[in-house]
């Protein structure tokens, strides 16, 4: 009998280990009049209880709102309705739509929702901000809106309360953190972005991956700042998806499905590709953590041929991040290389985006390699682009939109890296001399970003450049990011535009040394560098360290070291929606906001914010 018991209980403990849960955000309505988005939401529900979930991660906006604690609590009383089949435990979490009664919520909804857990909460916040343990995991909520204050925050008891609770985590193979405002938005939400102390105390303490919405959109990344935490923002439970610029890609209605299997976690989005109203298509599968090493080697592989813009890299790091040519961009035979991207100089690029596109923002190691022939070089003061991974189709300066990688030459032939960490903070690395090439002939080009080594070294025709060149901080965020070859971002292509030809553009998110690029440069095939560096595990850098501001760019700064943080004032404007009867605490309508620019002036930028 007590060998019966004991092995039960084993069994018990390894079923613990095996297990599934999801994530959905905002299941508010999309614009009309009721509390939730009832087909979407209650389809929603059919489709996640065929993976067998323990648990449901609402996290926040679950209703529409309304200005008074009781009509609050009659739209809760939908959302509960609406998510009743689904078979596992609710862990709901309050977004600023469910907030926007004020005074007396946090109590309502701790009485709504009273099966969550109140013992061991923030002052104030018990049944609000809560964790649940299960296996070799554990799950904390903690609401980033507040009946009355400021909005959009952790409370300071919240951030104290959340300190101690993940202190007494570490014997926990996973922590997973939810709170309804992203991180990366760091222009619109007040965590701090990544060097705030929110993220900073995820950081500490290892945590897999923070959930977060608000913002209507599938967007994963790992933001860096010392750790390999994801963020997922998973806003798209039925909320509205017309938030311009669209992205059709990152704006729709699903759910993330999270697979725990020991020390593995792994996420799939499921939503409705097939247009059969059912959220049954997987539309992306990433590692949240594992206890085997992470694959490195080619990401991705651009060669040109059969006239399109198809990413060759294998699996299982190639993700077919295929590409579009813009404007006069266009792919044509080359006497020397077989198909070759032209590019006049004149806002023609290519643009790569999809899905899983997050992929390719590399705030760690990096290598790219590439072919290119000069017809002339621009002295713009950021001139000749040529591989650029960022975006700034939102606001221009929210830490999810930095450049996580640039290369470019100046006209005087000196090769430069480029990135950014926190809310745009730029960092230039330039080659120490020129580089020997001539106009109008093939040269192949390579740069390495070393996290262990804080170093970038520049190649040209397989030889290294001049010495290698320190810098202080690693990039920060880019999860939005996509791309470019060619040019800046489409804000600044006609600014910064290559002129000449592009063939065999290849992303590592590995450290090549100097033999290897020594082959690819002597027509070395990108896809044979994959078996060489597979095993390399990539190293990531875990002290971030401040860089001294600059007003203007300038090739080194006083200590030498590499970076230049260069800043220009953009305007862009943006809404943050407050809630009717929200007072001081809320945005209150059109809120105009003086962000500040990635370089320079340009054409001002609006959008709303999430309602």
């Amino acid at each position: 009998m007590m060998l019966l018991v004991g092995l039960l209980l084993s069994v018990d403990a390894t079923a613990q280990d095996q297990f599934q849960f999801v994530v959905v955000g905002d299941t508010q309505t999309d614009g009309g009049e009721d509390s939730v988005n009832w087909d979407v939401l209650t389809q929603l529900m059919v489709d996640m209880n065929t993976h067998d979930p323990l648990f449901g991660l609402f996290v926040g906006d679950l209703v529409g709102g309304t200005g008074t604690v009781a009509g609050t609590i009659g739209q809760w009383n939908d959302f509960l309705n609406a998510t009743a089949p689904f078979i596992g435990e609710r862990l709901p979490l309050l977004g600023n739509h469910d907030v926007y009664g004020g005074a007396g919520t946090f109590n309502a909804f701790a009485t709504t929702f009273d099966w969550l857990p109140q013992d061991d909460s923030p002052t104030g916040e018990e049944g609000v901000s809560y964790y649940m343990d299960y296996g070799n995991t554990r799950i904390v909520g903690i609401t980033s809106d507040q009946e009355v204050g400021p909005s959009y925050q952790v409370s300071a008891g919240g951030m104290a309360w959340l300190d101690r609770v993940l202190g007494e985590s570490d014997h926990f193979d996973h922590v997973f953190v939810m709170t309804h405002h992203p991180v990366t938005f760091s222009s619109e939400n007040s965590h701090g972005g990544t060097g705030g102390d929110f993220w900073q105390t995820l950081a500490a303490y290892g945590v897999t991956g923070l959930f977060s919405g608000h913002w209507h959109r599938y967007q994963p990344s790992q933001p860096g700042a010392g750790t390999d935490t994801w963020e997922t923002i998973i806003g798209t439970g039925g909320g509205w998806t017309g938030f311009e610029p669209i992205r059709d890609y990152q704006q729709m209605w699903g759910f993330l499905l999270v697979e725990v299997d020991g020390p593995r976690a792994t996420a799939t989005f499921y939503a409705d590709e097939d247009g059969d109203g059912a959220y049954d298509d997987p539309m992306d599968t990433f590692t949240l953590a594992d206890d085997v090493p992470p694959t490195t080697g080619l990401l991705a592989r651009y060669t040109f041929e059969e006239g399109s813009v198809v990413d060759s890299a294998p699996q299982p790091l190639g993700r077919e991040i295929d590409g579009v040519l813009n404007n006069d961009a266009h792919i044509d035979a080359d006497p020397a290389r077989s198909s070759v991207l032209y590019l006049d100089g004149a806002r023609d690029h290519v643009e790569a985006g999809a899905i899983d596109d997050y992929v390719l923002s590399l705030n760690g190691d990096v290598s790219l390699s590439w072919w290119a022939w000069a017809d002339s070089l621009d002295d713009a003061a950021w001139p000749n682009a040529m591989l650029v991974y960022a975006t700034n189709d939102y606001f221009t300066e929210d830490e999810e939109t930095n450049y996580s990688y640039w290369a470019s030459i100046e006209s005087d032939k000196t090769l430069r890296a480029f990135w950014e960490y926190g809310s745009g903070t730029n960092v230039n690395v330039y080659s120490t001399v020129p580089a020997p090439i001539a106009l109008g002939a093939w040269h192949h080009l390579a740069l390495t970003r070393s996290a262990a080594d804080m170093e970038v070294r520049f190649y040209v025709d397989g030889s290294m450049l001049g010495d290698p060149v320190a810098f202080d901080t690693l990039p920060t965020g880019g999860g939005r990011g996509m791309l470019y070859l060619g040019s800046d971002t489409t804000a600044y292509a006609g600014d910064s535009n290559f002129h000449g030809r592009l063939d065999d553009i290849c992303l590592f998110n590995a450290v090549l040394d100097a033999a290897q690029v020594g082959t690819l440069a002597a027509n070395g095939d990108c896809e044979a560098m994959f078996g060489d560096t597979e095993d390399t595990e990539t190293t990531e850098d875990t002290d971030t360290k401040d860089t001294d501001t600059k007003d203007t760019d300038t090739r080194s700064n006083d200590d030498g070291d590499g970076n230049e943080a260069d800043e220009s004032p953009r305007e862009s404007s943006g809404c943050g929606c407050s809630s009717p009867g929200s007072g001081s605490a809320g945005w209150g309508g059109l809120a105009l906001l003086l962000l500040v620019a990635r370089r320079r002036l340009s054409p001002t930028h609006s959008g709303l914010s999430p309602e």
